[in-house]
């Protein structure tokens, strides 16, 4: 292998204007990310995305002017998700492709089918796009075609370069979708993995849900090009959608209700600042409150497959606050019911009239339950609040 190092005088580059699939938000020639936690309707805002692209319907240079649309799916069924979806969504089917399937034909004749993947097919992608005339790139999620480990910078960036350069000799705007990553954070730092995911993408969209109003907020994190970074706002809808088969799939519809002042960020602080746990302090604190006893540091790293050091981190973060105790180095344990209550029942015979179930669900005050510090709204006047199911083990209710 030779290396050579080719040297490009400027007065040779031809400078034009960045071009937009949509304006302020997705560029053409570069990589973008779409993140978000799971479940909160990312598909569906993408397959509005599509709809608006095979239809000509988005400000920026496809604005009048249809366009062919991929998608590589590592998660949703085409059959019974992706295209419904699609058709909920009003887009033209006509332009729209997968390139979810790689067939591989083994040396003795065999055959199976698997994702593409960037280290073995970028180059049979490379011509399958170029065949369709696809101008949008859809990859949910970029982990599934990616090889390595996608907390190490390095190996990100052997896999983005790539996609990264495919965008810029096409022409193409591939969208990488992401997750959310676990723990608490401002919404810049939880997009999942290495922060070279970031640092390759030229455009960062996140989406959240507005608790207050059930709405999806969708927001320009990080905009190299744009000269501005706007927030929209989503209703999702139930659309029912017949089936070739003679049945109806119900699925999602997101309907865009326009630009918002609100950001995902102001959502993500907002969640921080009435007290919500992240996704992995959710599960630590749930392991030690349901576990006999004390429980380790590294009973939590095994069972939640973590490292002992973000395990202890966040065992100290509960315990700051209050909603487990440390009984030892390295051991801890649920947080006990105050002194004179002995059961939660008592609690509760205060309240005969209180109208919440068992289940922890719908309890809106912001009042801490003194066992596991979500929210509660059932108060003891002399002991606080408890909810009816943190009950401690060995404490009858």
């Amino acid at each position: 292998m030779t290396r050579t190092l080719l040297t490009t005088p400027l007065t040779s580059v031809s400078t034009r204007r960045q071009h937009w699939a949509y304006s302020d938000l997705v560029p053409i020639g570069v990589p973008t990310i779409l993140a978000g936690r799971g479940g909160i309707g990312k598909s569906t805002i993408l397959a509005w995305l599509a709809s608006g692209l095979t239809r000509g319907t988005f400000p920026g240079d496809f604005q009048g002017r249809p366009v062919s649309v991929g998608f590589i799916s590592g998660e949703d069924d085409l059959a019974t998700t992706l295209k419904p979806r699609l058709q909920a969504a009003g887009a033209n089917l006509e332009l729209i492709q997968s390139f979810s399937t790689v067939e591989v034909v083994n040396e003795d004749g065999t055959t199976w089918h698997s994702l593409p993947t960037i280290a073995e097919d970028l180059r049979i992608l490379k011509e399958q796009l170029r065949e369709w005339g696809t101008r949008v790139l859809i990859i949910d999620p970029i982990v599934s075609l990616m090889s390595g480990d996608s907390i190490k910078s390095s190996d990100v960036r052997k896999n983005l370069d790539p996609i990264a350069a495919l965008a810029a000799e096409l022409d193409i705007a591939p969208i990488m979708v992401m997750h959310f990553g676990k723990g608490a954070g401002n919404a810049s730092d939880k997009v999942s993995g290495s922060h070279a995911f970031r640092d390759i993408a030229r455009s960062v969209l996140l989406l959240a849900v507005d608790e207050e109003t059930d709405q999806r907020i969708l927001s320009v994190d990080k905009s190299n090009y744009g000269l501005r970074n706007p927030s929209l706002a989503f209703e999702v809808v139930s659309a029912d959608v017949p089936t070739d088969d003679g049945d109806i799939s119900v699925v999602g519809r997101a309907h865009l209700i326009g630009e918002t002042n609100l950001t995902v960020h102001e959502l993500v602080s907002r969640a921080e600042a009435v007290g919500q746990l992240g996704d992995l302090s959710t599960e630590i604190l749930a392991y030690v409150n349901k576990a006999e006893g004390e429980v380790t540091v590294r009973e939590i790293s095994d069972e939640l497959d973590i490292p002992q050091s973000q395990a202890r981190t966040y065992l100290g973060r509960l315990t700051r606050s209050e909603r487990i105790t440390r009984t030892g180095r390295g051991r801890y344990t649920r947080v006990s019911l105050p002194i004179g209550i002995s059961s939660v029942s008592s609690v509760l015979s205060n309240y005969p009239n209180d109208t919440h179930g068992t289940d922890n669900t719908d309890l809106r005050n912001e009042t801490p339950c003194v066992v596991c510090g979500n929210p509660c709204t059932l108060e003891d006047p002399e002991h606080g609040y408890v909810h009816p199911n943190c009950v401690p083990v060995g404490v009858a209710s």
